[in-house]
């Protein structure tokens, strides 16, 4: 418990802040009173929502979902994952390359190299599979690139430059239905979910800064954070000690499905059967929710999550899951006993 205490004061007081222009009406506060009625609202600092609450973590008594933690450590840096029937593909950003290997860890086929061509990558980060095509967010050159299962280049769907509201601004979570292409970053200035479908590009929801996924081909999303304002230096800032929700994709904009545990900060996460498995970074765990945000259990602790801002989770089809972590440069295969 001391461990988790420790964990939620170093992630509480994980603030971005953007400085805003001062003057006696401040734009900045007016966006905050405007956002009142926004789903994921911008909330002031001393809102009760996010002052002085104590994150759920810290009364978690951890339920043992009886699995095993493997670890392999890699050269590379993994940035993606995708689990198929006999193998999984990874995005290598160390060497803006696509792997595959299959479940020992053999690898059967490497492309890519760096550049801004065809099967060419700048750090290649979230993956999916969808309608048997990958997907790959080539984040560096601010695009998805599309191959075959076979890994041959298809098509590419260009991104727009978000970059121009916020230099800061790196593309890092993605999902895909039959509607299009969903991407999410990290950022205050752009903190939305862009959807790209037929050449179009249409921005959904506001203040959300988390991870995306679909499900039964609809996209969810759990914001990993809340935006606040700071009177004091009229700017923003987000915090991770935070409300947190699982949220759905409606047109253009979200809708709250359920209320998660308060403080999780959960940094990615998959659907299945209705049951939600979240990776908390503040926790450092994997653990299984139910539809209704209810804590279930945990299926490991695994500490170096709590420095990885940007892991990847997905499941094959034997019930293990496989988390890739940039940063550690390693690949966790979670299983049972």
């Amino acid at each position: 418990m001391k461990r988790r205490i420790f964990i939620i004061a170093i992630m509480g007081s994980l603030l971005f802040c953007l400085s805003g222009c001062q003057h006696k009406k401040s734009e900045n506060y007016n966006i905050m009173l405007n956002s009142k009625s926004d789903v994921l609202p911008i909330y002031a600092e001393n809102d009760k929502e996010i002052s002085n609450k104590t994150s759920d973590l810290a009364s978690l008594e951890d339920i043992d979902a009886g699995y095993s933690v493997e670890e392999w450590k890699s050269e590379n840096e993994p940035n993606g994952i995708i689990c198929l029937e006999d193998s999984m593909i990874i995005s290598d950003k160390a060497s803006d390359a696509i792997i595959q290997m299959d479940y020992s860890g053999n690898l059967i086929k490497k492309i890519g190299k760096t550049g801004n061509g065809e099967g060419e990558f700048l750090s290649p980060g979230a993956m999916k599979e969808y309608n048997h095509k990958i997907y790959v967010l080539d984040q560096g050159n601010n695009r998805v690139q599309i191959f075959d299962e076979q890994l041959n280049y298809v098509d590419k769907v260009d991104l727009i430059n978000k970059k121009i509201n916020d230099p800061d601004y790196v593309p890092q979570k993605m999902a895909v239905n039959e509607e299009g292409i969903y991407v999410t970053g990290m950022s205050l200035k752009e903190a939305v979910i862009d959807k790209y479908s037929n050449g179009d590009e249409e921005e959904i929801g506001a203040n959300f800064i988390g991870s995306i996924a679909s499900y039964q081909s609809e996209i969810y999303g759990i914001n990993s954070m809340v935006r606040f304002y700071d009177k004091k230096n009229d700017s923003f800032g987000a915090v991770t000690t935070a409300p947190e929700w699982l949220l759905s994709v409606s047109g253009n904009k979200l809708k709250k499905v359920s209320e998660l545990p308060y403080g999780f900060g959960i940094t990615d996460f998959l659907i299945e059967d209705k049951k939600i498995i979240c990776i908390s970074g503040s926790g450092a765990s994997v653990y299984s929710l139910g539809w209704n945000g209810e804590y279930k259990e945990t299926l490991a602790i695994i500490s170096e999550l709590e420095n990885e801002e940007n892991p990847q989770i997905d499941e094959n089809n034997q019930g293990e899951y496989f988390i890739v972590m940039p940063k550690a440069k390693k690949i966790y295969r979670i299983y049972k006993k």
